[in-house]
């Protein structure tokens, strides 16, 4: 009788049936969300104060034309699912912790992390817009307050309403935006870099006092490091053949006791081949981040981002890789991040999707070095901050089972 109970729990499948066990007051979550589609992040910060950054639902057509023969990953958990459809569904089963989102917040204005409408994109129950994205998680999810890296006159650079490359899908977000201010069902609000006082804790503030999440960069905006003092890295003349959002990306560092976590949206780090040198954003925002514990691959992994001064200067014991084409990540970033001399000490990577093509191009360069290559990554900080945990969950199946449990991890 007991080595029959012994045999029951210790099999495979009792062990893959295990899922997270709920955020508990004082814990900070972070879950990078695997949608198959683009970047989405969502955060439970220690008092239950709730943010989802990013919400992108890539435009399939036109990355995977003829010209432009990209491999996308498969919509998460099946292929009946948008983008928002799986964040939602991931948001329910955290439910009851999960009842709204207090903050959301766009890194930048490219589809795979806002969103791209089209033709046959459903349109809202509330006003006159398509749903996709972010403006498809509203209708599922009440948001408190919305930021973006522009509003309300989206000047920066150059006007994006007349030089987008997408601008039916960013005159869509326009129309979303307008409409719940109208009725006043939304706040929506331009990051203020160098601030640590724009997204708080909305519940228990003064029984946390080492959490803070300070606002690094928007637009050519970055914090110098002092009080909430910026510096501008971006020319004013940026004409609009050099125009990209990329480097324009969001980004903050999140603080709770001894661990700190860093995402920088799509930003850019690589000069030369081309590229003028306000390009690398990097440098300027690694200066005034410091070292890490965990942070996510700027730009997915794509070559043009991750130099080595900013691995070197943040030196994070956890990467994780939010990943959904077959070019992610670009070789030399792949190399960059796994080699001892960019920093010293080990490193964990953790991807949510890489490709079967692009595993066999790099070989053991990447499956030696990955812990995880594919699912929803959960970062758990436990209360106080000392010590983290990361989970990969299975992100075919809505129960989200528990696949490899990494840790703990000692914060610096």
């Amino acid at each position: 009788m007991n080595k029959l109970v012994i045999v029951f729990l210790l099999s495979p499948w009792f062990l893959a049936a295990q899922t997270l066990a709920p955020w508990q007051e004082g814990f900070l979550d972070i879950h990078h969300i695997n949608t198959g589609s683009g970047n989405s992040t969502f955060f439970v910060f220690p008092d239950g104060t709730t943010m989802l950054l990013d919400a992108g639902d890539v435009d399939r057509s036109a990355k995977t034309r003829i010209n432009n023969p990209l491999k996308i990953a498969p919509h998460l958990p099946d292929s009946t699912f948008s983008a928002a459809q799986s964040i939602n569904t991931y948001l329910k089963h955290l439910s009851p912790v999960i009842t709204k989102i207090d903050y959301a917040a766009i890194t930048h204005f490219h589809p795979d992390h806002y969103g791209a409408i089209g033709p046959s994109s459903k349109r809202s129950r509330y006003g006159s817009y398509q749903l996709s994205g972010i403006t498809e998680v509203y209708e599922y999810n009440p948001i408190k307050k919305l930021i973006d890296r522009d509003y309300p006159t989206y000047q920066y650079p150059v006007n994006i309403v007349k030089n987008n490359f997408d601008s039916a899908t960013f005159k869509n977000y326009l129309n979303f935006t307008q409409h719940h201010i109208n009725r006043k069902s939304l706040s929506v609000e331009a990051l203020k870099a160098g601030s640590k006082n724009q997204i708080t804790l909305q519940h228990k503030p003064t029984l946390y006092p080492s959490f803070q999440v300070r606002n690094i960069k928007s637009n050519g905006n970055i914090w110098t490091g002092e009080r909430d003092e910026t510096q501008e890295v971006l020319p004013v003349s940026v004409s609009r053949n050099l125009y990209n959002e990329n480097p324009l990306s969001m980004a903050f560092k999140i603080s709770y006791g001894a661990f700190d976590y860093f995402t920088g949206g799509d930003m850019t780090g690589i000069t030369g081949y081309g590229f003028p040198a306000w390009f690398d954003v990097e440098t300027p925002v690694a200066k005034v981040v410091g070292q890490v514990d965990a942070m996510t691959l700027n730009h997915h992994g794509m070559r043009d981002a991750s130099n080595e001064f900013f691995l070197k200067t943040l030196a994070p014991r956890v990467i994780v890789q939010q990943s959904w084409s077959s070019n992610h990540p670009g070789e030399e970033v792949l190399h960059r991040i796994i080699s001892s001399t960019t920093y010293e000490g080990p490193r964990d990577i953790f991807a949510t999707y890489v490709h079967s093509e692009t595993i066999a191009t790099y070989g053991r360069w990447l499956t030696d070095n990955y812990k995880s290559i594919r699912g929803h990554i959960v970062i758990r900080v436990l209360r106080g901050g000392s010590e983290f945990m990361v989970y990969m969950l299975d992100d075919t199946r809505q129960d989200l089972p528990i696949l490899k449990t990494f840790g703990p991890y000692t914060s610096k």
